[in-house]
């Protein structure tokens, strides 16, 4: 045997002068500096330079140290802030301290800044502390080492940790290369106190453009921002926060502190109303104090520029306040509660596929294994002509015809069931001496055959049964995806008012919660309060206060239970509806002796919904029955459930194709009012035509559909119609309509017949119609069942 060498080469590229140098490295090109980079350049400096000027009662100087401690390992911004620092604290009087501090702060960045990263706020907080204690002693001995300087040494070094912890966040937002769409509450509070602490620098620079012009403007500006972008917290904060830093470093007084508070809070209170009335609100609130108490600004010109000011928050565009950033986006973001639902969805979804795929696999027809017919002439062969002397000469010279006559044989016992001998031909019967056991060998094999190929079928059926069953519950799944929107808000201003005037009534309520349906209607208490032992005092107490309170006509649900959680009572209590509805149903089995076939229900929902609903199913007796109750038992249950009408139609279509044993159906026949706005919606499957009497005429509905039950999906058909007060519904069964002859005839017998009667008692109309119909039958009788319902206006 040869042998074979594979030889693999491995090739390195080596520098010309040998492995002893490394590659010449690649020169990086040099960093453009962009002009968006430039401006967030200049807009740091200015920020650093603003803060290193101020002082804090006239002895304390700890906010250079503290917004430098924001770049400590910064790299180069470090040096670029540093130069703000020194540069904007050379008027403070005290520049020998400040000179050693920031020689403090270079001497830590050189030295331990490598080891500092961004996210270390702690870290960087206690290096600047550090920092100003160094500093500070260093001047406390140059002034003699007085314990005076000591201790303020110290309250600076304690400053610096607080506020460069606060305003760590804020720049992480502001100074950021990449902006941060929405900012935390953390990140909010902590940009107004960099933003309040420049202009505080700026107000207290000597500079009468500055003072008298700019900084009012820039106040007002950052106020209203604030107060449009957070509301009335972010409005209040704000101007807290710059009145008190303003008290504090000398340059403001409390009137000045309670009109940048005061006004910041109007402002947020109407930023809903517009921008126009919060700029106003602002400003008269400046104007008030100003004419009314003690004096807000030294110089009257300072007013006119804060409402300057106010005037050019109007005028900033739109695109500007919504880059604003801050916690409007945030608010604007989904609630835990929507996303959650939305988890709950995705989760129902994956189920809902999973079972449509274990659907597939169940379903899905399996190939068919069809026995060749040759393999069952082999088996008769083997079986008859083995051990035969005839076999040689048969199943050799004469194969061809030996074959051709076994088909045939086979070919007898598909269409007959069996074969016999006298129906094999005549050539075989002569030269074949096992012929009677050949016909009973072919009729053997083939009825084994064909009880195989008939299990193979139920088999399938069965496959296929519980396929459509998976694939049902994976319908139900992916469609109750869509139902679990409560539909409802929570109104948590009522809910305050609520709270505070059950309160002062005397009722210890432990909780309150007030939504209402989406569209403005329909709202709902829901109460937690301490029980009386069903002495049903606090019903009594209650439903007085929150009428009163909501301005709405509440009704309680449940009047004679007392629902006990815990020590509590629940109570609930919706808004009465605007309109009512009043049903009555009458029925009469097509068979004396037998069960209606038909089904009926009424139900009236806490949301203001009522639900009409008949039920017809196949034939009369116990079979029919069954169905109509099972249809109408489900639409109840889902109806409860909060289920929309459409998915519960499919829902039950899916129960009764699924649960029938036999070709049996249901007719359903759905009438839905809303009692807020009174507007109909008849939903049919097979049913017939419906009418509304109102007035002198005869209103028909009618819906080409299929009864339940009998094809996988169902065509939804709704019709609706705004009901007017004083209508009466009717729903009928055919066995009704065809009494009168069809359903043009029975719409011409009430128009002629029944209008005149003028029935105001539903039961009284379905007893009359009922009636009627059983005397105009002409034929076999069937079920027949008649659903009123007179729908009336509420008197307020």
């Amino acid at each position: 045997m040869e042998k074979t060498e594979i030889l693999l080469e491995t090739e390195q590229k080596l520098p010309p002068l040998g492995k002893a140098l490394r590659p010449a490295p690649t020169p990086k090109a040099k960093q453009k500096t962009s002009l968006a980079q430039a401006g967030r350049y200049g807009a740091l400096w200015a920020m650093v330079y603003l803060w290193s000027g101020g002082e804090v009662l006239q002895i304390l100087h700890p906010l250079a140290m503290s917004i430098l401690t924001v770049f400590l390992g910064s790299g180069r911004v470090f040096w670029l802030a540093l130069s703000a620092a020194a540069l904007g604290g050379m008027g403070n009087g005290v520049a020998l301290k400040h000179g050693a501090v920031l020689l403090a702060a270079t001497l830590i960045h050189l030295t331990l800044g490598r080891f500092v990263t961004a996210e270390e706020t702690l870290k960087k907080a206690l290096l600047g502390a550090f920092a100003m204690a160094l500093g500070g002693c260093f001047y406390a001995v140059g002034q003699g080492g007085l314990t005076f300087y000591f201790v303020v040494a110290g309250v600076e070094s304690a400053m610096v940790l607080g506020i460069s912890l606060l305003v760590q966040k804020g720049s992480g937002v502001l100074f950021a290369p990449k902006r941060t769409a929405v900012w935390s509450r953390e990140e909010t509070l902590s940009v107004l106190l960099i933003l309040g602490g420049a202009l505080t620098g700026a107000a207290q620079m000597e500079l009468p453009f500055l003072q008298d012009r700019l900084f009012p403007v820039l106040t007002a500006l950052f106020l209203l921002i604030a107060a449009w972008r957070e509301g009335v917290g972010g409005g209040a904060a704000a101007g807290a926060l710059m009145g008190f830093l303003l008290f504090v470093c000398g340059v403001g007084n409390l009137p000045l502190f309670a009109v940048l508070a005061l006004g910041g809070l109007l402002a947020g209170c109407l930023k809903d109303v517009g921008r126009l009335f919060a700029g106003l609100a602002f400003w008269m609130t400046a104007v008030l104090f100003s004419f009314y108490g003690e004096p807000v600004f030294e110089n009257k010109e300072q007013l006119l520029w804060l409402g300057a000011g106010a005037l050019v928050f109007l005028f900033l565009p739109k695109k500007i306040l919504a880059g604003a950033g801050g916690l409007w986006q945030a608010n604007q973001a989904k609630d835990r509660y929507t996303q959650m639902r939305e988890m709950a969805e995705e989760r129902l979804r994956g189920f809902g596929k999973a079972f449509h795929g274990l659907a597939k696999v169940f379903g899905g027809e399996e190939e068919t294994r069809k026995q060749e017919i040759s393999a069952l002439v082999d088996t008769v062969a083997e079986k008859v002509c083995q051990s035969c002397g005839m076999a040689h000469y048969c199943w050799d010279e004469e194969v061809y015809r030996t074959y051709s006559m076994t088909f045939s044989a086979l070919s007898c016992c598909d269409g007959a069931g069996r074969v016999t001998t006298e129906q094999l031909p005549a050539w075989f019967q002569e030269l074949c001496p096992r012929k009677e056991a050949f016909a009973q060998t072919v009729c053997t094999v083939y009825e084994r055959y064909r009880q195989d190929l008939v299990w193979a079928g139920r088999l399938q059926e069965c496959r296929n049964l519980v396929g459509q069953q998976l694939d049902a519950v994976g319908g139900i799944l992916e469609e109750l995806t869509g139902q679990m929107d409560t539909g409802c808000i929570i109104l948590e201003n009522l809910q305050e008012s609520l709270t505070l005037a059950l309160r002062k009534a005397g009722i210890r309520v432990r909780e309150v919660q007030v939504t209402e349906e989406k569209g403005g209607r329909g709202k709902q208490v829901r109460l937690v309060v301490r029980g009386c032992n069903g002495r049903g005092i606090c019903r009594e107490a209650i439903l007085p206060v929150v009428r009163k309170t909501l301005g709405r006509q509440m009704e309680q649900v449940d009047e004679n239970v007392c629902h006990l959680e815990g020590e509590g009572c629940v109570l609930t209590f919706v808004e009465a509806p605007v309109f009512a509805l009043t049903a009555a149903t009458a029925f009469a089995a097509g068979e004396m002796g037998k069960p209606c076939g038909d089904a009926s229900s009424f139900l009236e929902s806490e949301r203001g919904t009522a639900l009409l609903a008949v039920s017809d199913g196949m034939g009369t007796g116990e079979k029919a029955a069954a169905e109509s109750k099972a249809a109408i038992e489900l639409l109840e249950q889902f109806a409860a459930a909060g289920f929309s009408r459409e998915l519960a139609v499919q829902l039950i279509n899916s129960a009764l194709l699924l649960r029938r044993a036999e070709e049996n159906y249901a007719t359903l026949d759905i009438c839905s009012v809303d009692l807020y706005d009174g507007q109909a919606e008849f939903i049919k499957l097979g049913a017939v035509a419906s009418f509304i009497c109102r007035g002198n005429r005869v209103i028909s509905v009618y819906a080409h559909t299929l009864p339940a039950g009998i094809l996988e999906q169902v065509r939804v058909e709704k019709n609706d119609m705004r009901l007017k007060d004083g209508d009466l519904i009717l729903l009928l069964t055919d066995g009704i309509t065809d009494a009168f002859g069809g359903e043009r005839q029975t719409a011409q017998w009430l128009e002629e017949k029944f209008l005149p009667q003028g029935f105001a008692n539903p039961q009284d109309a379905a007893d009359f119609i009922l009636q009627a119909a059983q005397e105009h039958c002409q034929k076999e009788p069937d079920d027949m069942t008649v659903q009123a319902a007179r729908f009336w206006k509420k008197i307020a």
